[in-house]
C-alpha cells in the first residue's frame, strides 16, 4: 500500500497522473487516514516551499518532514498540485482527519431535501454550507432542517429563510414552514415581518402571506410573539391562530387547519429502464426494470435496443411507456421525470432535414396530452415545454447532445424543466397547466428526420396526502 502511494504520490507532483492513476489515488486517499496524513504534510511542505521561494530563502534541512525517498517538483509544479489536490479527494474528507490544522471549524444546518427540490443558498447552488446572514431560497419541493438544537422545520417551497445565528434562529420572508420545538432545546425564535416569534416545547406552522401577514396556527404548546407595533408580548396557546400583520397587529382567527408536515414527501418509483437487454430484442418484448411493458404504437420497422439503448434513428416511431399503477395523491403530489440522452446513431441526415421533430408526450389515463418536451430541426433541436396553445421560451439544450434532463410536474399544474440530472440543477423552461391530470405514461415519438437516443429513463412520484384523507 505505502509502496504504492509513493508512486502514485510521486506521479501527481510531477503532474504525471494519468486518469486510471487519479482514480487510484483518489481512492487511496479516501479509504486510508495514514494516506490522508502524508498527503496533508505533502501539501504542507510544498507550500512552504512558494512560501520560502517567493521570500529569496532556504528551507532548512531539519524542518523537512520526514517521507519516504520521492522526488520533489520545482516550486511551480508544488503550487499546481496544491490545486489540483481538491479534484482528487472527496469533498473535504482528508480534513476530516486532521481536526487540529488551524482551519476554523464552521457548523452549518443539515438540509435534506425532496427529489423535486431546488434550492440555492446566497445565490450559490451549491448546498454544503449555510451561514448567519445568508439568504435560503427554496425554488420549489419540501426541506428539512435542523434549526439548532431540538428544533426541525419543514419548508414548503416557494420560501425565503435568512439564518439569523449560528443558534439557528431565522428571518422568515417567504412561504410555509411546519416547526417542531422540543422543550428543554434552543429557546427557537422567528423573525417575521411584523415581529419575533418565540417557541419552546411547541408544535406549529407559520405561513407568510403575499401581504407579508404571518399566519400562525399552534399544534401543541404555546408561542410568545413579540410584536414590532411595541406592545407587550402576547401568548398563542395548543388550538388558537393568529394573524400577525406586517405593521405589528394581532387578529385572533379561526383556526384554517393548515396540514402540518411531519416528513419529506412519501416517493414511489413509477417507472425505471436503463435497458438492460441483449441486443437486438424488440422494445415491444421488452418489461423495464419498473412499469409496464413498452407498447409500440406507431412504428416504420421494428424498434430493437441496441447496445444498452433505446434509439429512434432509422424511422419514424411513437413509443409508449406505461408507469406502475399508482394512486396519484392530492394536489400537493409532485411526479418526477429524468431522461438520460445520448446522441442518436443516425445524425449525418440533421443538417440537411429542417422538418425533423423529437418529442417526450406526458399524458393522461385517457391517453390525453397534459404536456411535452419537444425539439424541431427548424429550432436547432432545442427543447422547449408545450401544452395545448402554451409554448415556453427555447431552452439552449439540444436533443441530440448527450444529456441529462429533468422534469417536475405537480398536480397542481405547475411544470419545469431542468437540465441535469436532478430538480437542483437549472430550471431552462417552465409552464403552467390550467387543468393538471394524473400521469398514466409518456409517449416517445420522432419523425421526418428526428431521432431521439436514451441511455435511461426514470419516473418517480412524490405523493401528497389527498384531501379527504385524515
Amino acid at each position: 500500500m505505502r509502496s504504492e502511494l509513493d508512486q502514485l504520490m510521486n506521479k501527481w507532483i510531477e503532474g504525471d497522473l494519468d486518469p486510471q492513476d487519479a482514480e487510484a489515488l483518489r481512492e487511496l486517499l479516501a479509504e486510508d487516514p495514514a494516506a490522508r496524513e502524508t498527503c496533508y504534510d505533502m501539501m504542507l511542505l510544498d507550500q512552504l516551499l512558494v512560501e520560502r521561494e517567493d521570500a529569496g530563502g532556504i528551507l532548512p534541512a531539519e524542518t523537512m518532514p520526514s517521507f519516504p525517498k520521492r522526488k520533489i517538483a520545482p516550486v511551480q509544479t508544488a503550487v499546481a498540485a496544491i490545486t489540483s489536490i481538491a479534484a482528487l479527494i472527496f469533498a473535504g474528507l482528508w480534513l476530516s482527519s486532521r481536526p487540529n490544522i488551524g482551519i476554523p471549524e464552521t457548523s452549518s444546518p443539515p438540509i435534506t431535501a425532496s427529489s423535486d427540490s431546488r434550492f440555492t443558498i446566497a445565490q450559490r447552488e451549491d448546498r454544503g454550507q449555510w451561514s448567519p446572514g445568508e439568504l435560503l431560497r427554496l425554488e420549489r419541493g419540501t426541506a428539512a432542517i435542523h434549526l439548532g438544537k431540538g428544533v426541525l422545520a419543514h419548508f414548503e417551497g416557494p420560501a425565503a429563510i435568512e439564518l439569523v445565528n449560528a443558534q439557528g434562529d431565522i428571518r422568515f420572508l417567504e412561504g410555509r414552514g411546519s416547526f417542531q420545538a422540543d422543550a428543554g432545546g434552543h429557546p427557537f425564535k422567528i423573525e417575521t415581518p411584523g415581529g419575533a416569534v418565540s417557541a419552546s416545547g411547541s408544535q406549529f406552522v407559520c405561513q407568510i402571506l403575499p401581504d407579508q401577514a404571518a399566519l400562525l396556527e399552534v399544534n401543541t404548546g404555546n408561542l410568545e410573539i413579540a410584536a414590532h407595533a411595541g406592545r407587550g408580548p402576547s401568548k398563542v396557546s395548543s388550538g388558537e391562530a393568529v394573524r400577525l400583520e406586517g405593521n405589528g397587529s394581532i387578529t385572533p382567527t379561526a383556526r384554517p387547519f393548515i396540514p402540518f408536515r411531519t416528513g419529506l414527501p412519501e416517493e414511489l418509483a413509477l417507472f425505471r429502464d436503463d435497458f438492460k437487454a441483449a441486443d437486438n430484442t424488440l422494445i415491444s418484448d421488452h418489461i423495464p426494470e419498473i412499469g409496464q411493458k413498452w407498447e409500440v404504437l406507431e412504428e416504420v420497422k421494428p424498434t430493437p435496443i441496441l447496445k444498452e439503448r433505446l434509439d429512434t434513428s432509422g424511422g419514424a416511431r411513437r413509443l409508449f411507456a406505461r408507469m406502475a399503477p399508482h394512486d396519484p395523491g392530492g394536489a400537493g403530489s409532485v411526479y418526477v421525470f429524468s431522461f438520460s440522452l445520448t446522441p442518436p446513431s443516425w445524425s449525418h441526415d440533421k443538417v440537411q432535414r429542417m422538418d425533423g421533430i423529437e418529442s417526450i408526450a406526458i399524458v393522461d389515463a385517457e391517453g390525453n396530452e397534459l404536456f411535452s418536451l419537444v425539439a424541431e430541426a427548424v429550432n436547432t433541436h432545442r427543447w422547449q415545454l408545450k401544452s395545448r396553445g402554451q409554448v415556453s421560451p427555447l431552452t439552449p439544450v439540444c436533443a441530440l447532445w448527450d444529456h441529462q434532463l429533468t422534469v417536475c410536474y405537480g398536480l397542481d399544474g405547475r411544470v419545469t424543466l431542468h437540465d441535469g440530472g436532478t430538480a437542483q440543477a437549472p430550471v431552462i423552461a417552465s409552464i403552467w397547466l390550467k387543468d393538471p391530470e394524473p400521469v398514466e405514461g409518456m409517449v416517445i415519438s420522432n419523425r421526418t428526420g428526428g431521432d431521439l437516443a436514451f441511455r435511461r429513463i426514470g419516473t418517480s412520484l412524490l405523493r401528497a396526502p389527498s384531501v379527504h384523507a385524515e
